[in-house]
């Protein structure tokens, strides 16, 4: 079957035929689709590197946005005892969705941050980078908040296991502060 169209005008006919004659075999289509995913993902990991937390030199602490938690249980638990503050454990893991909402609006709100610098000495346990510890501690999911002495003991009733929001959390710290004094 041929065209019959005569015109000048580009007809669809020619036009497949200029397609063809582009020569896109499947490795330039493989090509182009994984240098667009490098794209994709260098632009993800630039997104997320700015909302990562610092951390210290000798990974002995970490900054997570007003916060400033310790990675070592011996050095918190020697805090603790010197400063008389109670210890607040924040068990999370990178992969976290919900970690990093729990982070974005209750570990950031003004409140919680002023009443945790105040009150605790505060600890950060990675569950994939410090599993034993996590497991010690008895953290099975995340994120995972707990709260001991300023001498290492649970509190009884304190632990909270999942997300919690921004003014649940903020009156479950007051409550273990008037448990405190």
């Amino acid at each position: 079957m041929t065209c019959n169209y005569t015109s000048g005008v580009k007809h669809p006919c020619n036009m497949l035929n200029h397609f063809r004659e582009m020569n896109f075999t499947r490795l330039n289509i493989l090509i182009f689709l994984v240098g667009g995913l490098l794209i994709l993902s260098s632009i993800y990991v630039a997104a997320n590197n700015d909302t990562e937390a610092a951390v210290s030199h000798d990974n002995s602490t970490i900054k997570l946005g007003g916060l400033m938690l310790m990675t070592n249980m011996s050095d918190a638990l020697e805090s603790a005892q010197l400063e008389n503050k109670m210890i607040y454990i924040y068990g999370r893991s990178e992969f976290c969705g919900w970690c990093k909402k729990f982070e974005a609006e209750s570990l950031s709100d003004e409140r919680i941050m002023r009443t945790l610098n105040e009150n605790f000495i505060l600890v950060r346990v990675d569950t994939v980078d410090q599993k034993s510890l996590a497991l010690s501690l008895g953290i099975r999911g995340t994120p995972t908040s707990i709260f001991t002495t300023s001498e290492g003991q649970e509190i009884p009733g304190s632990r909270l296991p999942g997300y919690s929001d921004q003014d649940s959390f903020y009156q479950h710290l007051n409550g273990l502060i008037d448990k405190e004094e």
